[in-house]
C-alpha cells in the first residue's frame, strides 16, 4: 500500500476539480460578425455566391410550379371526367336520326349529289 503525500493528494484534487469545472464557452458572435464572415468576398468566389442564391430560387420556383401544376392537373382531370360523361349521355340518346325538319332523316346519309364545288359539275 502506497501512501500519498500531501502534495500528491493536492495535485490529484486540483486535477479532479479542473475536470469537473464547466468549460468556458466563447462569447457568441454578433449578427453583424456572422454576416461579415458568411458573406465575405474572400471566402467564396462571386460565381459560387450567385449559384447558391440561384439554387434556392430554382428550388422555390420548381416547388411553386409543381404545386400549381398539380392543381391545374386536378382541375383538368375533373373537366375531362365531366366532358366524357356528357359525351356518354349524348351517345346513349343518339339513334342516328335527325328530327329537326319534322321528319325522321338519317343524320349522316351518303348521297350521289354533286354540287358547284365539284370539278365535273355541269358536264
Amino acid at each position: 500500500m502506497s501512501v500519498l503525500t500531501k502534495e500528491e493528494r493536492d495535485e490529484i484534487y486540483r486535477q479532479a476539480l479542473a475536470a469537473c469545472r464547466p468549460k468556458v464557452r466563447p462569447a457568441p458572435q454578433s449578427a453583424e460578425a456572422k454576416a461579415q464572415e458568411r458573406f465575405a468576398e474572400t471566402n467564396k468566389p462571386t460565381k459560387n455566391i450567385i449559384n447558391d442564391a440561384a439554387a434556392h430560387n430554382d428550388a422555390l420556383a420548381r416547388r411553386v410550379q409543381a404545386e400549381a401544376e398539380g392543381v391545374r392537373i386536378r382541375y383538368q382531370r375533373e373537366l375531362d371526367r365531366w366532358w366524357q360523361s356528357k359525351l356518354d349521355a349524348e351517345a346513349a340518346l343518339d339513334d342516328g336520326y335527325d328530327y329537326s325538319t319534322g321528319y325522321r332523316e338519317r343524320r349522316y346519309r351518303t348521297t350521289c349529289h354533286r354540287g358547284r364545288g365539284d370539278p365535273d359539275y355541269g358536264l
